[in-house]
């Protein structure tokens, strides 16, 4: 398993969820699990096994709460 660490390492200034702007000090990012927007690693969603992301149910009519869970891994 590869560590959380190496995974920030690799995606922290380039991914696809970033939000970057000359005139911020702090990028934000838009990636699920990430609920105050802030692009660190203390708030990612892509790298940390556990993580809540909440979004709107089909109807709009309230929200749901989804949980990413980790996988066991299986050898044979």
């Amino acid at each position: 398993m590869v560590s959380s660490h190496l995974i920030w390492n690799i995606v922290k200034n380039n991914n696809a969820y970033l939000m970057k702007a000359d005139n911020i000090k702090k990028w934000f990012s838009k990636e699920p699990g990430n609920l105050p927007n802030l692009a660190s690693f203390k708030y990612s969603g892509l790298i940390h096994s556990k993580t809540i992301h909440i979004q709107p149910t089909a109807d709009n009519k309230g929200f749901a709460c989804v949980t990413k869970r980790a996988t066991k891994k299986v050898s044979f």
